[in-house]
C-alpha cells in the first residue's frame, strides 16, 4: 500500500509500510504516519509494538530440495529488474549488482546469467536524466538492437524455473543496511534449494543463520567471492541445502510466511475493534 496522499490523515486507516523511502520518499517522512491507526513495517527502527507493527514481507514456506549439484546445469545467476533507486544513496544496492554483472561478463561469462525486465536497456540511472536516456534507447532498439548485457538471457515467467537449476544466486536488496529490511528474494532461493549470495539487511542475522548463505559482505572484491564459490565441494553445497531445510522447517522461518502476514494485519485489526466496543 504505502503512503497514499489521498488516504493520509483518514482517521482509523491502517498502513501497510513495504517500500523503502529511497523507492518512494514518502515512506521516510514520519509525519506522514500520523493520521494511522496503525502501521505495518518491516522498518525495526520504527517497530514499537503498538503504532508500529513489525511484519515481514510475505512467502510461500515450503522445504528447499537438496539434491546437490544433481539437475543445476547454471552456476550463478541474477534475476532483477534494470531499474533505479527514486533518490541518490550511498546505500544503493541496484549499482552493485550491476557491478557483480559487469565482473561477470568480463571474467567468468560461462558462469553467469542474467534474467528479469529491462536488461536489453542502458542501465537504469537516477534522476529524469536517467528516464529520458533510457526511453530514447527503448524506442530505438526497435530500428536498431544494441547488446548492453551480453549475459542477459530475457525475461521469466518462474523464479524458481532458473533458481532450481542454479548452484549459486547473486541475491541483493535494492537498499543495504537497513534493519529489517529482508524481501522475498532469499527465500526464492531457499525454496528452489539455490544458495543465495546476500547482501542487504544489516541485521540479517538476527532473523536467519549465517550459515545459511553467503554473506557477500565477507568479501572484499567479486574476484574473491568467485574463488569461494569456484572452490565449494559438492558435500558442502549440500550442507547449505540441508541448513537452508532446517531453517524453513523451524518456528523461525514463520514470521516469514504468508500465513503469518495475514494473521498479523487480520488479529491487530480485530483486536482494535474489540477495544472500540
Amino acid at each position: 500500500m504505502d503512503i497514499q496522499a489521498d488516504r493520509q490523515g483518514v482517521r482509523n486507516s491502517y498502513l501497510l509500510l513495504m517500500e523503502t523511502p529511497q523507492i518512494i520518499p514518502e515512506n521516510g517522512v514520519i509525519k506522514n504516519f500520523s493520521g494511522y491507526r496503525r502501521v505495518f513495517t518491516w522498518n525495526d527502527d520504527l517497530v514499537d509494538g503498538e503504532k508500529f507493527i513489525k511484519i515481514n514481507f510475505p512467502n510461500f514456506i515450503k522445504l528447499a530440495p537438496s539434491g546437490g549439484f544433481s539437475d543445476r546445469d547454471r552456476f550463478c545467476v541474477l534475476i532483477a529488474s534494470n531499474k533505479s533507486l527514486a533518490i541518490r544513496d550511498s546505500r544503493d544496492l541496484y549499482v552493485e549488482r550491476v557491478k557483480a554483472i559487469r565482473w561477470f561478463e568480463k571474467n567468468a561469462p560461462h558462469d553467469f546469467d542474467l534474467y528479469g525486465a529491462g536488461w536489453n536497456l542502458p542501465k537504469s540511472t537516477v534522476g529524469l536524466l536517467g528516464k529520458a536516456n533510457r526511453h530514447i534507447w527503448n524506442k530505438l532498439g526497435k530500428i536498431h538492437k544494441v547488446v548492453f548485457f551480453p549475459s542477459y538471457k530475457g525475461r521469466i515467467d518462474s523464479k524458481c524455473q532458473v533458481l532450481s537449476r542454479a548452484k549459486f544466486s547473486i541475491c541483493y536488496e535494492n537498499v543495504r543496511d537497513l534493519p529489517g529490511y529482508i524481501t522475498e528474494k532469499i527465500f526464492d532461493c531457499f525454496i528452489s534449494g539455490c544458495v543465495p549470495v546476500y547482501w542487504g539487511a544489516s541485521n540479517i542475522n538476527e532473523y536467519i543463520p549465517a550459515d545459511c548463505f553467503i554473506d557477500r559482505r565477507a568479501f572484499e572484491s567479486m574476484e574473491d567471492l568467485y574463488r569461494f564459490l569456484k572452490a565449494m565441494t559438492e558435500g558442502e553445497f549440500v550442507g547449505y541445502q540441508q541448513r537452508i531445510s532446517n531453517f524453513l522447517a523451524s518456528d523461525a522461518a514463520y514470521p516469514f510466511s504468508s500465513e503469518f502476514f495475514a494473521e498479523t494485519i487480520v488479529s491487530s485489526i480485530v483486536r482494535d475493534l474489540e477495544r472500540a466496543e
